[in-house]
């Protein structure tokens, strides 16, 4: 694979030195990398070791040297044809927007906070999926530049852990020495002017101390002179001011201790020293592996913490020098952290990904999938989620289009063709262009809810098999179809399928059942079974985002709008007698906007606990899984509990309709029948399930990978098909 990278310097910082971490990598794993900035001391580095580099003004704002610059980026584009563009500046970026005729996919990296209005929010470009270090700058530029979540990835830093390693046995690191290394710019220099202010009073209690200030910028003149001060007044060279260094790994691996943030603290991390986040952004403390979770979650920058202060500093250093043991176990236990979460070749690898992700092989046929999409239920975003990765991974080079109720919003989100489920023309456009039309996901076939959804997708099936599109459903659940003519409807469409793929085996019995061959049924299991699991940090910056403290227990609940009333008011009389017994916070997640929020947020409100409603499934999964227990009227909820490996308890939303129960027998969850439901039952049921809790996370865990193998046998067989169709 053929990689530009862009930026605008390469001489020191995080970013620098990120981008020099990936470059090497990307290298390392047999990728053919170019990279295009304003030159510096790493891009010499990189030079050294096969890296193809250009040099343009990238720095500059001023009008000729941005043509300049777009210029040869644009004769460098048309010159060798890359697979794929990575910027990792804003600058870069807006230079990408011009070039969209080269056809190269664009990647855009955000690893910061910037100065951000009205202007510069609609200039900025973020190309074809962006990638964020960190959680909370997927919400930023998801908040402040209106990206779709969807289209962001967080990739973490990489710390190439081998150069960055704790001194071997002919060295040690002095449990007295402190090191402070950063840019020593008025943004990003507050750690080492604390560490100037309290180093006489932590002088008088530890004779051998030792402070030393990496970095250079524009306040470098003033730490030596704060640093001088210092020294004067102790009599003794206590602050050491050492300006830029070329030889990092080796001035961690003399130091017990660092403060600072970002990536410099992840390399000290990697080097076994004990870690304290301190920044101009906040001040986390002590990094430990209890929170480190939430200190990645600001890529180590304390971003949303208190201000750092004097006696704050003092008191977390005080405790470290006091305590060589507890330092060096901190040091080791974060030395472990780094090698495990955060290790150079795990985010080359990752990035690679998204590469191939980008550049697909150019596209054979085209399908079209159709179902509820787009409608504002999460369960079905889920499932057009799931198989559009699916289908990447399985076959790339068929171009996927859907028929949604939100066209333009789900084009924006998900980055394929989409056309109106409503509008006649629309769909004809749609059907006119494909090869085949998968119907689905979900229960579309039945007609419990309305003998209309029944009748349009059966219509959908006619239509594309009128206009030669070959007809397939796809992960579908079957029923209730209630009465004989529905039914009879139903199985003499299917049975004109090329291709029948059913998500339960209650589905499969019930059509083996009104006689439909055989051999076109296969069983597979919901396409929302392939979405990946969100990280330990998406969680936490939800949390935030909701304002639910970390330390809450929260019971989740799920909600169906069409459940009758009586079996609402046992369920929540039994939801408020487990919260008061187990001194739970009930969590009501909402899953469908239009027919669910108003009746959770007015329940949330009543019962002191929370409403959320989030538009990304991840996200869902991502709240599941910090909650102790899921009591839940919709299907997808299960699912996301199981992907977690959360226990829960399903309910129907009707007696007759038994794909929830299908399910929990399946993986091993708990379901209870509407038909019998009382308050005592329920109370009883979701005690139990809670104290289960441990002994059930393995199973499901199990149970969820034999589904996400059965989804992905089940698209291969539709691939494979399709592949065959003429």
């Amino acid at each position: 694979m053929k990689i530009l990278l862009l930026t605008d310097q390469m001489d020191t910082g995080g970013a620098e030195t990120h981008l020099f971490c990936l470059a090497e990598g990307l290298a390392a794993l047999g990728a053919e990398v170019w990279l295009l900035s304003a030159g510096g001391r790493l891009a010499d580095r990189l030079t050294q070791i096969g890296v193809h580099t250009v040099t343009a003004p990238m720095r500059s704002h001023k009008l000729s040297d941005l043509v300049s610059s777009y210029r040869k980026l644009r004769r460098l584009i048309r010159q060798e044809q890359f697979d794929v563009l990575h910027a990792h500046a804003r600058l870069p970026a807006f230079l990408l927007r011009f070039c969209k005729a080269s056809q190269s996919p664009c990647l855009v990296s955000v690893h910061a906070h910037f100065y951000v209005n009205r202007l510069l929010s609609r200039l900025c470009y973020w190309g074809n999926r962006t990638v964020a270090v960190s959680e909370d700058l997927r919400e930023y530029v998801c908040r402040e530049y209106r990206l779709p979540s969807e289209r962001v990835t967080v990739i973490p830093n990489g710390i190439d852990c081998t150069r960055f390693a704790p001194p071997d046995r002919d060295q040690q690191q002095n449990p007295h020495a402190i090191l402070f290394a950063s840019r020593l710019d008025r943004d990003s220099s507050r750690g080492a002017e604390l560490l100037c202010s309290i180093a006489p009073t932590l002088w008088k209690s530890f004779p051998n101390l030792r402070i030393t200030i990496a970095g250079g910028g524009e306040e470098y003149g003033r730490m030596q002179a704060l640093a001088e001060r210092v020294n004067v007044l102790l009599g003794k060279r206590v602050v050491c001011v050492v300006g830029r260094v070329e030889d990092m790994p080796s001035l961690m691996r003399t130091h017990g201790i660092f403060v600072g943030v970002s990536r410099a603290a992840l390399e000290a991390c990697a080097s076994r020293c004990a870690v304290i986040l301190c920044g101009n952004e906040g001040y986390g403390g002590i990094l430990s592996s209890a929170n480190a979770p939430k200190a990645a979650a600001s890529n180590f920058c304390a971003r949303g913490e208190k201000m750092p202060n004097e006696d704050l500093l003092a008191r977390d250093l005080t405790r470290l020098l006091e305590d060589q043991a507890l330092q060096r176990q901190y040091g080791q236990e974060l030395r472990a952290l780094a090698k495990e979460h955060f290790d150079a070749d795990r985010m080359c690898r990752a990035t690679l990904a998204e590469y191939h992700r980008l550049a697909s092989p150019k596209k054979q046929f085209t399908v079209t999938v159709g179902g509820y999409f787009g409608c504002g239920n999460l369960g079905d975003d889920a499932i057009l989620q799931g198989f559009l990765l699916g289908m990447h991974t399985v076959a790339p080079e068929i171009r996927v289009q859907a028929l949604t109720g939100a066209p333009r919003r789900n084009r924006q989100r998900l980055g394929i063709s989409c056309h109106n489920r409503k509008n006649p023309l629309s769909i004809w456009l749609a059907f006119s262009a494909s090869r085949a039309f998968l119907c689905g996901g979900g229960s579309l076939l039945q007609n419990l809810t309305s003998r209309r959804s029944l009748s349009y997708y059966l219509t959908l099936l006619r239509t594309a098999r009128r206009m030669k599109c070959r007809t397939l459903l796809y992960a579908a659940g079957i029923g209730p179809l209630l009465g004989a003519r529905a039914t009879q409807r139903t199985v003499d469409e299917l049975q004109r399928c090329a291709y029948i793929g059913l998500r339960d085996d209650h589905s499969m019995r019930q059509l083996t059942s009104h006689g439909i061959d055989a051999a076109l049924l296969h069983l597979g299991a919901d396409p929302a079974c392939l979405l990946p699991l969100p990280p330990a940090t998406r969680a936490m910056m939800l949390m935030q985002r909701y304002g639910i403290s970390a330390d809450t227990p929260l019971l989740c609940v799920v909600l169906n709008g069409s459940t009758s009333p009586q079996i609402l008011q046992n369920l929540l009389s039994a939801i408020r007698i487990v919260c008061l017994r187990r001194s739970l916070t009930p969590l009501f997640l909402i899953f469908d906007r239009r027919h669910d929020r108003y009746r959770s947020e007015q329940v949330a409100r009543a019962y002191k606990g929370y409403a959320c409603a989030p538009t990304d499934p991840t996200d869902a999964i991502a709240l599941i899984s910090v909650t102790r227990a899921v009591v839940t009227l919709r299907l997808h909820a299960l699912i996301f509990a199981t992907a977690a490996g959360i226990p829960a308890v399903g309910i129907a939303a009707d007696p007759r309709d038994a794909k929830i129960s299908a399910f929990a027998r399946a993986v091993g969850q708990d379901a209870l029948s509407p038909k019998s439901l009382s308050v005592p039952m329920l109370v009883e049921t979701i005690l139990a399930t809670l104290d289960d809790r441990q002994h059930r996370t393995p199973m499901l865990t199990d149970a969820m990978a034999d589904l996400r193998q059965a989804a992905e046998a089940d698209l291969e067989r539709v691939t494979a098909m399709l592949r065959g169709l003429p």
